[in-house]
């Protein structure tokens, strides 16, 4: 089980917030545009099933079964998404407790007994040892992400340069 989170172009993206900070007394402007930036593209990952790593997700047993999207059942993950600023740093997450064995993938096993017993998507009941879940990373920055970023901060700082001239 992978525990990172895919981050594409973090260097190339530390020097360009740096060279914000070394600019502008306060970026949190900047710093909000690109939360909004990575709540969006996190939202729209999980609706078009292609991870931070631009490979399309195994498509779910139940999303099958249902002619329906791979983790987009009730809404509620995609809906949790939020970022927060704090000082000089985006933290983009959910508090949906199973956000992460999505996420990473992982087996649940049953904490007592041989079996996990539970509803499928077409009512009936089954009974199994393990459920593998594949990972489907769509927390984190893909390349496309990084891209964006670099360029909401590319037109900021040359706002900023362009306004100090006048």
């Amino acid at each position: 089980m992978t525990d990172s989170v895919q981050m594409h172009g973090q260097e190339k993206l530390q020097r360009f917030m740096q060279q914000v900070l070394d600019r502008v007394s306060d970026p949190s402007e900047l710093w909000h545009d690109i939360s909004d930036l990575l709540v969006s593209n996190t939202q729209s990952r999980i609706q078009t099933g292609i991870g931070t790593d631009d490979k399309p997700w195994k498509k779910s047993w139940r999303a099958k079964v249902q002619g329906g999207q791979t983790l987009r059942d009730t809404g509620r993950l995609h809906n949790s998404i939020v970022a927060q600023v704090v000082g000089n740093r985006i933290i983009v997450g959910t508090n949906v407790k199973y956000a992460p064995i999505l996420h990473f993938g992982g087996t649940i096993k049953p904490k007592s007994g041989k079996y996990l017993t539970f509803k499928t998507p077409m009512g009936g009941w089954v009974r199994v040892k393990a459920v593998i879940i594949p990972p489907r990373p769509f927390l984190g920055i893909s390349v496309d992400d990084s891209q964006e970023i670099l360029f909401e901060i590319e037109e900021y700082l040359y706002k900023v340069l362009t306004d100090a001239k006048h």
